[in-house]
This record gives structure tokens, C-alpha cells and sequence, in this order.
């Protein structure tokens, strides 16, 4: 369904939440709306069934790590019946993507105090959860990057360098054929970066994770490939591989992170498909995607 500001506001009402219409603001979101309530409180509603189920599943995964993890995940306050909506109280702490990139990017030492945090964290979810708890319901990709087909489609139209294409297709040739064992299969975030994370506004020690809406079993080395988190910065990466590596007894591979790293930051190029080169897409101009997609094209090809 579509829901509409009244209907929301019934829903919420039958989850004990009394809101004025006036208050109530419906944000969409990926086959979704979100509502943000008093007391770090949201609401979730689905527009169709797809968004639905994906509720479905990312309320049954909130609920394993929550149960097995030591870091905070958005805890279900009320979920609807028939699933449509819920009520989650979020993960209290500072949420400003924009703002940690830029201290992390200047202070190198706060990245390092990020990525091992980020590498505890990791640890405890892709060892903590085995594939007898979520491998028959659960997708073996994450949502990003977009499929092949669909990024080599809107390409062109967003950028008509012939050599970057080349290049492009090459790496898309080569993250397509990437081989991975049952070993590396684990529960995986899918989209971790800063604008998922809360950080303790003061020390900015990592208070925990949301928005698992991307979850899949899938390939460790995903849940790393925001951590080169800026061009010529790896000490993130290092910081959590540093603590994740010993702790799980596996080595990564920097390759397939940085190969991970350059299929999203293609993907986002993509994306920018009918969208004005200076216009902050995602956060970012067409200039600022192309200089992360020129970095991550040299740091892997």
C-alpha cells in the first residue's frame, strides 16, 4: 500500500503512538517511508510487498545479532501483524556521514580508533552467526552494486571518456569472476560506512550499526569495502583488519576489498544517470564520483 500521513498516523496509533498530522513527516525511502518519532523512535512502513518482506528479514536479523552481539542494532519496539510497519527504537549517538569523514580524513588516529572498533564489531557478526541461522532465507548478494547490465547501461550516458569505459568494463569483467568459498560466506551488512554507524558524539567511540535493510550471506570482504574510506586513506581498513584478521584466525584480501571498493563506487557513478554533473548525488558531484572511481580503477586494475 502507499501510505498517506492519516494512515500512518492509525497505525501508529494501534502501536500505542500518538502523533498530531501535523507532526508527522513521511521520508521515502526505497519502497518505503520512514517517520521519526519522539525519544529516537522510527517507524518503518512498506509501500509493496517486496519492501514488506524485506522488513520481514531485516527484523529477524536485528533480533539474531541482538541476541549475539555486543554492539547495538535497532531494537523492534512493535512490528504490525501482517508486517507493513514497525517501530524501532534506533541506536542513540551522533549520525553525521559528512562530518566523521572529514575528522577521520584529517586525523589520522581517530580513523585507526574507528577501524578497530569497526573490525571488533565485524568479528563478533560474521563469526556469531552461522549459516544454519539465516542461509536458506536470506540473499547470497548484497542489494549494491547494481547488476552488470544495468551500470554498463546507464554508463555512457553519465560519462563519455572511452578509455574509463575500457577501463570500467575490464573491472566489472573481473568482480564478476571473482571466485568465493563457503568459508568466506558470512552474515553480511552489505552497506557499511558512516552514514550506518553511531558514534559517541565526544570520543567518537562506535556506539553501533543500523539500517541492515541490505543484508545477505555473502562474501566477507564486502563489509570492508567502505573502509579505504577516502582517497590515498587506508588506515582504517588496516586498523580493522588488524583486529578482525586474529580474532576470526582468516586473512582478507586487500584486492578483493579494493576491487569490492571500485564496483560500488561504479555502481554510484551509474546512478548518476539523468542527474546534473554538479548536483550532490549520494553526496557527492559528478567531479567527486569520477575522482573515486579514477582511484579505485588504479588501485585494483
Amino acid at each position: 500500500m502507499r501510505w498517506s500521513v492519516q494512515a500512518a498516523r492509525d497505525a501508529l496509533r494501534s502501536a500505542g503512538v500518538v502523533i498530531e498530522p501535523a507532526d508527522l513527516a513521511l521520508e521515502p525511502r526505497d519502497g518505503r517511508h520512514l517517520v521519526r518519532l519522539p525519544d529516537d523512535l522510527l517507524a518503518w512502513f512498506a509501500d509493496d510487498e517486496s519492501a514488506r518482506q524485506r522488513m520481514i528479514r531485516e527484523r529477524r536479523v536485528l533480533r539474531l545479532i541482538a541476541s549475539r552481539c555486543m554492539f547495538a542494532v535497532p531494537r523492534i519496539v512493535f512490528e504490525a501483524d501482517d508486517g507493513s510497519f514497525d517501530v524501532r527504537a534506533g541506536v542513540h549517538g551522533l549520525v553525521d556521514p559528512w562530518l566523521v569523514y572529514e575528522k577521520a580524513k584529517a586525523d589520522r588516529s581517530l580513523a585507526v580508533h574507528i577501524g578497530s572498533q569497526l573490525g571488533a564489531m565485524l568479528a563478533e557478526q560474521h563469526t556469531r552467526i552461522v549459516a544454519e541461522d539465516v542461509a536458506a532465507w536470506l540473499p547470497s548478494q548484497p542489494s549494491w552494486p547494481e547488476p552488470i547490465l544495468w551500470i554498463q547501461e546507464r554508463l555512457p550516458r553519465v560519462v563519455a571518456d572511452a578509455p574509463l569505459l575500457e577501463g570500467i568494463d575490464e573491472l566489472l569483467a573481473r568482480y564478476q569472476a571473482v571466485p568465493v568459498v563457503a568459508a568466506d560466506q558470512v552474515l553480511v551488512h552489505g552497506d557499511l560506512g558512516f552514514h550506518n554507524v553511531a558514534f559517541d558524539p565526544a570520543s567518537y567511540d562506535v556506539r553501533g550499526v543500523f539500517d541492515y535493510d541490505g543484508v545477505a550471506w555473502a562474501d566477507r570482504h564486502f563489509d570492508f569495502r567502505y573502509l579505504p574510506f577516502a582517497l590515498g586513506h587506508e588506515e582504517m581498513l588496516d586498523a580493522a583488519l588488524a583486529v578482525y584478521e586474529p580474532t576470526v584466525g582468516l586473512t582478507l584480501s586487500r584486492e578483493r576489498i579494493r576491487l569490492y571498493n571500485a564496483g560500488a563506487a561504479v555502481s554510484y557513478l551509474a546512478y548518476r544517470d539523468g542527474v546534473a554533473p554538479e548536483q550532490r548525488w549520494c553526496g557527492r558531484t559528478l567531479d567527486e564520483d569520477l575522482a573515486w572511481v579514477r582511484h579505485a580503477l588504479a588501485a585494483c586494475l
